[in-house]
């Protein structure tokens, strides 16, 4: 499991170690965190742009490292955060001819919508399953991939950008046979890019709310964040959505 951009050491491990005390599986695989220097030197995230590379060559540092050392392991998955996905992506283009990964859990991804099909489709080749977690509510997105043509971004999926963020409107179809099927999630939850992982220690123990609801469904049915019960010693009351991404990959990971 790997951090997104702009995330320093500290940061990058207080949120992998956060995010692996709600990943509650049983029995719990060996869970490896892996940091790489995805942070913000730049003033206002300018220096963004060449953070991909950065991302690409980490991940073939990782890829080959795990092709060298993991032969003896049951299987493997990877899971990441933001442009980390492109960190595990590239990781698993390194695997030698043969070898496959488990499942790819991607939060938020910063990539763009074709990726699997286009730019990292021989990684998607390796793998059996993707589980693609998406939300309209990401701005950071939203921004991070600005308006290149009005009007062709309109007629092609509804929205003002050329190339819309897997992260934000999910895989461009056709998908991938091996992405599994995720409505995104509900607009009501506001689910921001930040709220996926968190550095914060959070206590106590949240309901799994482990469901993405389909799209339509009555308001009325949707799990909100009023009626998540929270301990009396939790001032951020949005602390259920970092537990929930946790929540919902524990139920993903050992199923497939």
């Amino acid at each position: 499991m790997t951090h997104g951009f702009e995330n320093n050491r500290p940061e990058g491990i207080a949120k992998l170690n956060e995010w692996k005390k709600h990943l509650k599986i049983d029995p719990m695989p060996l869970y490896i965190g892996v940091l790489w220097p995805g942070d913000c030197i730049i003033p206002m995230a300018l220096d963004y742009i060449w953070e991909g590379s950065e991302a690409e060559k980490s991940g073939t540092m990782l890829g080959e490292f795990v092709d060298r050392n993991f032969d003896g392991a049951a299987s493997i998955s990877f899971g990441s955060h933001s442009l980390g996905v492109r960190v595990m992506l590239q990781a698993i283009r390194q695997l030698g001819k043969g070898k496959t990964v488990r499942h790819l859990f991607t939060l938020a991804a910063a990539i763009e919508d074709d990726t699997l099909s286009r730019e990292f489709q021989d990684s998607a080749r390796k793998i059996k399953h993707i589980s693609v977690i998406y939300s309209y509510r990401d701005h950071v997105l939203a921004m991070a991939y600005p308006a290149g043509n009005l009007v062709g971004g309109l007629i092609e999926r509804g929205d003002p950008n050329l190339k819309a963020a897997l992260g934000r409107s999910g895989p461009l179809a056709p998908a991938p046979g091996n992405v599994i099927g995720n409505p995104r999630l509900p607009d009501s939850w506001d689910y921001g890019h930040s709220d996926y992982l968190t550095k914060e220690t959070v206590n106590g123990d949240f309901p799994p709310t482990v469901t993405i609801p389909i799209p339509g469904m009555p308001e009325s049915n949707l799990p909100k964040p009023a009626v998540v019960p929270i301990p009396e010693t939790l001032t951020n009351t949005n602390a259920w959505k970092p537990c929930w991404s946790a929540d919902f990959a524990a139920t993903r990971l050992p199923l497939y």
